[in-house]
């Protein structure tokens, strides 16, 4: 962004401050930089949703153990924690993955590439 040439002053006419001026005069730096902060905040204060298992993922979509199975192994993996036979799932996750994801016609679209 450049500097101004011309000084603003309370006495200077809206039409005359280009688009940049008063984008300057009304959201000042710093509290663009206090609302982006208080966002960040926000995001962090927001509590996870986790279901375990497979039977919390059946549970989570309404699905069936085969079908919640295969969700697992496919489309919500990036989701799913697992380390031994203890499977965490982070819902909020889940939930975005299946709606990003392509329609799904059949249980057989969920097959597990080997």
């Amino acid at each position: 962004m450049t500097k101004s040439i011309i000084n603003i002053t309370d006495d200077t006419p809206i039409a005359m401050l280009t688009v940049g001026q008063l984008r300057e005069v009304l959201f000042p730096k710093a509290l663009l930089d206090l609302i982006e902060k208080q966002q960040i905040i926000d995001e962090e204060r927001i509590p996870k949703r986790y279901v375990h298992g497979v039977v919390g993922i059946k549970q989570l979509f309404n699905c069936s153990y085969p079908t919640a199975h295969k969700l697992k192994e496919t489309i919500l993996k990036p989701a799913v924690k697992q380390q031994g036979r203890v499977i965490v799932v982070d819902a909020d996750l889940a939930m975005k993955l299946f709606a990003e994801h392509e329609q799904i016609k059949s249980v057989k679209d969920l097959e597990v590439k080997k």
